[in-house]
């Protein structure tokens, strides 16, 4: 992983770090503050804007100043000031985590940095938002994969005495899959070595819909072909249903992102 980042980070390249949830893409954002030492700053997608934008203007140190020209304190900052005085800020860099969870309105302001700042961006695939996909395009995806079982093992034995665990290690290790956030959650007790997913995934039912919907049409075509109206009926009410059901699925996986 160090060997994939620290080029891009002497070249001054961005990228977007990708992963399940509790992979470790926190802590690898964390190194990589530390890595560049000054004219960094980390935000959160999670964060409203105006604790996004004093964050950036706090550790970029850029001066604020009100319609008046008079520099304000921390306090009385606006939001129309901070950005007035980012916007004039280049070659810094902007680290954005859980960009997964950033709302439309964040997206704008976000994107007003896009051509003046080094953006590296951490989050939880699919990016399903347009405007999101746009704000990332060109910058290459490094995948955050699952650790192997010995520095899972070493991690595990490090941090069962700090959580006073009573999980056995192995059993820990064997239901975290890799994941460090997971394995936190072995350790105290809340994952069974039968859990696949970290709270958060998506599953994708998206082709199972499509196959469904597929056969429903292909039945109704031989229905036609046969002259079988009541092989024709079902055919039609299943298509109905399954419309139905993606509709509401779909509403729902819109609600959830949000």
């Amino acid at each position: 992983m160090a060997e994939e980042i620290r080029p891009r980070l002497k070249e001054g390249r961005g990228f977007v770090l990708t992963g399940t949830h509790g992979a470790g893409k926190t802590a690898i954002l964390e190194w990589i503050s530390v890595f560049l030492k000054k004219d960094v700053t980390t935000i959160s997608a999670e964060w409203t804007v105006k604790e996004m934008l004093v964050q950036m203007c706090l550790d970029w140190a850029v001066e604020v100043r009100d319609d008046e020209g008079a520099t304000r304190g921390k306090t009385k900052w606006q939001v129309a000031w901070m950005e007035r005085a980012l916007l004039k800020e280049t070659d810094k860099w902007l680290i954005v985590d859980d960009i997964q969870k950033v709302t439309p309105t964040k997206l704008r302001r976000l994107k007003l940095f896009r051509d003046r700042v080094r953006i590296i961006a951490a989050g939880v695939p699919p990016f399903r938002q347009e405007e999101l996909k746009r704000l990332l395009w060109g910058l290459p995806a490094i995948q955050v994969k699952p650790l192997p079982t010995d520095v899972m093992n070493r991690i595990a034995i490090a941090a069962a005495p700090v959580l006073e665990s009573r999980t056995p290690i192995g059993e820990a290790v064997h239901a975290s899959r890799g994941i460090p956030g997971q394995l936190i959650h072995a350790l105290r007790g809340e994952v069974t070595p039968e859990a696949r997913k970290v709270s958060g995934e998506e599953i994708d039912l998206s082709p199972l819909i499509l196959i469904g919907l597929a056969g429903v049409m292909i039945t109704r075509y031989v229905a036609i072909g046969l002259e079988s109206t009541s092989l024709y009926m079902l055919g039609g009410l299943g298509m109905g249903i399954g419309l139905i059901v993606r509709f509401y699925l779909f509403r729902g996986m819109e609600a959830q992102r949000r």
